[in-house]
């Protein structure tokens, strides 16, 4: 589930929150870490769930039509597609998803209003009632409803945003990527006769070695912070300490702890990833700014023979580049 990318994030904002607080305990820092790449995994599967709280709503409602004295006409012959989606179904069955919420208590109970209202909201989307009116009942179609809920029901919506800022505070950035994670999973599953019924949530990291990948990654940069930061400012003449945004050198020291600790990662990956979080964290130009200076140490680097890289295509890469003084004067 948690890519790369994303775990380089969550090292990130780790490293920066101790780096510059003073606080050098890595232990602790371990411990947030962990702490916020469970909850990440949390909110995956609290907002899996949602659908099946939603249907469990709708059904509720068509339950307090039968009982009606006198139901209207759709009370007493109720439209039960949506209930009866197989899709939801498969989720409601699968104890993976059942154990792993109640085990972190982790249930949509206690906000019946935000279920009330999402189910409120779905009902006069376009999708839903194309879903609902539709003769057709195969897998195909039950799979794109429950993918257009979870596309359309939760980013931009204040009052569940709200909701979840107040009930985690590592989840309030983490929804779009939970939501992209649960949409994969979706379009993962078959129809029942090809299916495996227990395995179809994703497991926390993807490889077997991404745990191990992003720990080593906030030890390495939180160990060698001071001396990464001497380095790149050897790297920067004409530029003062304090002007460099605190942000860009800890994605700098981050780039140079990746490149010098992971023999098997390719330099222009590394460059790359840290430039396009520069994009998304820091200033305007800083992205320019990290891609430069990383680019001149680790080039150097390489050259001075610091830097070793090894796996196929890579021994090439490391040898036939040499350092160029393109960021001599930033």
């Amino acid at each position: 589930m948690l890519t790369r990318r994303f775990l380089r994030v969550k090292a990130f904002k780790i490293l920066f929150s101790y780096a510059y607080s003073d606080n050098d305990s890595l232990l602790h820092a371990e411990k947030d870490l962990r702490a916020s790449l469970e909850k990440t995994y949390d909110l995956y599967h609290y907002l899996l769930s949602a659908i099946i709280a939603v249907a469990d709503y709708a059904e509720e409602r068509i339950e307090i039509g039968l009982r009606k004295f006198k139901p209207s006409e759709a009370e007493a012959n109720p439209n039960k597609k949506f209930i009866n989606n197989e899709v939801i179904t498969i989720l409601r069955e699968n104890t993976a998803l059942q154990k792993h919420n109640a085990k972190q208590h982790l249930n949509w109970r206690e906000h019946a209003d935000v279920i009330k209202q999402i189910y409120i909201k779905m009902m006069e989307r376009p999708y839903y009632k194309d879903y609902m009116s539709s003769m057709s009942n195969s897998f195909h179609e039950e799979l794109r409803l429950v993918e257009e809920f979870f596309r359309n029901e939760f980013e931009g919506n204040e009052q569940i945003e709200s909701m979840i800022e107040e009930t985690n505070a590592y989840w309030a950035d983490d929804v779009g990527f939970a939501l992209i994670s649960i949409i994969r999973t979706i379009n993962n599953l078959r129809p029942e006769r090809e299916r495996d019924t227990e395995n179809i949530l994703m497991p926390m990291f993807r490889a077997p070695d991404d745990e191990e990948y992003v720990f080593e990654l906030l030890r390495y940069s939180l160990e060698h912070f001071k001396e990464h930061s001497q380095l790149a400012h050897q790297y920067v003449q004409n530029w003062e300490s304090d002007r460099i945004a605190f942000v860009d050198m800890a994605l700098i020291v981050m780039g140079l702890s990746e490149a010098l600790a992971f023999p098997s990662i390719p330099v222009k990956v590394t460059i790359n990833e840290y430039v396009e979080i520069a994009k998304y964290y820091s200033t305007r130009n800083s992205h320019v700014f990290v891609n430069g200076v990383l680019d001149k140490v680790i080039q150097n680097l390489l050259h001075e023979g610091v830097i070793k890289k090894s796996g196929r295509g890579l021994i090439e890469e490391t040898i036939i580049k040499k350092p160029n003084n393109k960021f001599k004067h930033i």
